[in-house]
């Protein structure tokens, strides 16, 4: 059966923690494969989770991410919760912290990563042989200025891609997303760029 990723993004965050034995039939139906237990479990702790990864990354959208790793995370194994350690309100606060240190970790890291990749194109742009065109001049700066007008999100993933040589796998593992979701901001960033990009060459 496959992951109910649609369920982890749009479910509504409303619920109230429950008790131990509510947490241990949960679980149970989790090991079960149900996914209705998934979609019960962000009802009830989805508000609490974003909560604690809010706190820790400055992005909502950031966040968010976090939190849909987290019940997916739940749902991949759901072995992990040990109901003698503690409520699984615990274990997903703990699940949340974990992963959203790590985005941020990482994320500073990328942009290390983004800023030397830009500052490299940036030169080279800067030490174009004298026989390049100035038609191919004019296409590096439209496309350095564009990738400044994108989201964060889409430059990221362009740069890794496009300036970094990464495959859209690469780019999904290398910023902890699913390929669907590094497939999106691809398309969405690339999409992007060519409308600012034919902006600036018709005005």
């Amino acid at each position: 059966m496959h992951t109910n990723e649609y369920a982890v993004t749009t479910a509504r965050y409303h619920g109230s923690p429950m008790d131990r034995s509510a947490d241990v039939a949960l679980a149970d139906r989790l090991m079960a494969r149900d996914e209705s237990a998934l979609n019960d479990a962000i009802s009830t702790y989805g508000k609490l989770v974003f909560g604690i990864a809010r706190r820790v990354v400055a992005e909502p959208s950031l966040a968010e991410e976090v939190a849909q790793d987290t019940f997916l995370a739940l749902w991949r194994r759901p072995g992990a919760y040990d109901p003698e350690r503690g409520g699984l309100q615990a274990f997903l606060a703990g699940v949340a912290r974990n992963k959203a240190i790590d985005l941020v970790r990482r994320e500073e890291a990328l942009r290390r990563a983004k800023d030397s990749l830009i500052r490299e194109a940036e030169a080279t742009s800067a030490t174009l042989s004298t026989n390049e065109s100035q038609v191919e001049v004019e296409d590096r700066e439209d496309v350095r200025i564009a990738l400044g007008q994108v989201s964060e999100l889409q430059r990221e993933a362009i740069v890794l891609a496009y300036f970094g040589g990464r495959t859209y796998r690469e780019v999904a593992a290398e910023l902890d997303i699913p390929e669907g979701t590094a497939k999106t901001r691809l398309r969405d960033g690339l999409m992007k760029l060519r409308e600012i990009m034919e902006s600036r060459r018709g005005s």
